[in-house]
């Protein structure tokens, strides 16, 4: 009787192993299903007029007017919000299971999404270009519309592996997407180092960064052209430490004030201060789209800079 019992026992410690191994199973298809849903849901948002200005009208915005500046900006702005948000919830999606989950822990993944956000602003959005990425931006109307018409950015970069648009996505990916981050992700570097090689992996994590590249480069196209017809414009980014301006400056959270620091220690008063600038704004002739900041608790310093 006893061995019998002792047999079934394990029997069913046999089959709890075998149904948790399935359940681990389950649980990778479907964050993979979830990450690959979402990379299509932002690969498509250009396609649908609710998401933003759709491809076909991407093109009609090629004429460079200011208006077509403010609303590719948006675009933009819009899509590198989406791939932060992307790589944020595939990174955390990696970590351990067993990571305790409270709100301080929430909190921190809040902020680095600002910061993950910021940075990919600074390096599609602003960051400096390279002579041959200058060349790229001054694309005729005809090689603008045919990249843009693509509902795919990985098809146009098929199609046209040479393009001002392919060497911008290449060169952006590997310095706006940090090999750490990768390595967290997927394991390994092998899209960094397929990249690297000239390379565009059919991956859903590159396409989700090739939709985000190709909204940068248009807005860069759109606003190189502006310039050469003489548009008054400018991007505008607030430094760290310049005091929150309502008319220039958005604020999407205020952090928590540093442990130690009193309000009103010493001669000077501490104030509310950009931690730093999430979406840089645009200035074109007296119509002024705010930059997003985060907010902090420090001491004020001038440094509202407008960066060409």
């Amino acid at each position: 009787m006893v061995q019998e019992l002792e047999a079934e026992t394990r029997k069913r410690d046999s089959d709890i192993v075998v149904l948790k191994r399935e359940l681990e199973a389950l649980q990778r298809e479907y964050s993979r299903l979830n990450k690959q849903i979402k990379s299509e849901n932002l690969s498509s948002s250009a396609k649908h007029p609710d998401k933003g200005v759709g491809v076909n009208e991407i093109k009609e915005l090629a004429t460079a007017t200011p208006s077509a500046v403010l609303e590719l900006l948006k675009v933009a702005s819009a899509s590198v919000h989406d791939f932060a948000e992307l790589i944020a919830t595939s990174v955390q999606a990696s970590c351990s299971d067993n990571c305790v989950k409270d709100a301080a822990v929430e909190q921190s993944w809040r902020w680095r999404r600002y910061s993950l956000e910021a940075h990919l602003s600074r390096t599609v959005l602003l960051g400096a270009t390279t002579g041959a990425e200058e060349e790229g931006l001054k694309s005729s109307g005809a090689r603008f519309d045919r990249i843009m018409r693509f509902c795919d950015p990985l098809d146009a970069l098929m199609q046209y592996p040479i393009s001002g648009f392919s060497r911008f996505c290449r060169s952006r990916y590997l310095a706006a997407v940090p090999a750490e981050t990768e390595a967290a992700v997927f394991r390994n570097l092998d899209q960094r180092a397929f990249v690297a090689r000239g390379g565009h992996p059919r991956t859903w994590f590159y396409r989700a960064f090739a939709t985000t590249a190709r909204s940068a480069w248009a807005l860069r196209v759109a606003m190189a052209r502006c310039s050469e017809h003489g548009h008054g414009l400018r991007m505008l980014y607030a430094r760290r430490g310049s005091e929150y301006v309502e008319e220039l400056m958005e604020s999407v959270a205020v952090a928590a004030p540093a442990s130690g620091v009193r309000e009103g220690e010493g001669d000077m008063e501490e104030k509310l201060s950009v931690a730093f600038t999430v979406t840089p704004g645009v200035k074109v002739g007296d119509t002024v789209v705010a930059c997003r900041v985060l907010l902090c608790h420090c001491r004020h310093q001038e440094g509202f800079i407008q960066v060409q």
